[in-house]
C-alpha cells in the first residue's frame, strides 16, 4: 500500500468542472483528480460507474500524480 497518496473516497459531481470529483491527500496536500463525463453519460450513471471502478480510477490517478500531472490549482485530469 503506497503510503504517500491516501484516497478519500469522496466521489461526487462537480457542475463547474462538469466532472466526476475524487480527491486523495499526496504528501499531506489535497489533489482534487476529474474525470470528464462522456458523451450522452448522465451524471447518475458516471457517478455509478466511477465508484464501482474506483480502484481502476485511483491507480490511473496514482500513474498521473507519479508522471507529475497537478495542475496549478492541484488538480489532475483523468
Amino acid at each position: 500500500m503506497n503510503q504517500q497518496i491516501i484516497f478519500n473516497n469522496d466521489f461526487d459531481y462537480c457542475a463547474d468542472k462538469q466532472a466526476v470529483r475524487f480527491s486523495c491527500l499526496v504528501s499531506g496536500l489535497k489533489v482534487n483528480c476529474h474525470i470528464k463525463l462522456t458523451a450522452g453519460q448522465t451524471i447518475e450513471s458516471a457517478l455509478q460507474q466511477i465508484t464501482q471502478d474506483a480502484f481502476s480510477w485511483e491507480d490511473k490517478a496514482e500513474q498521473a500524480i507519479a508522471a507529475d500531472k497537478i495542475n496549478n490549482d492541484g488538480e489532475v485530469w483523468l
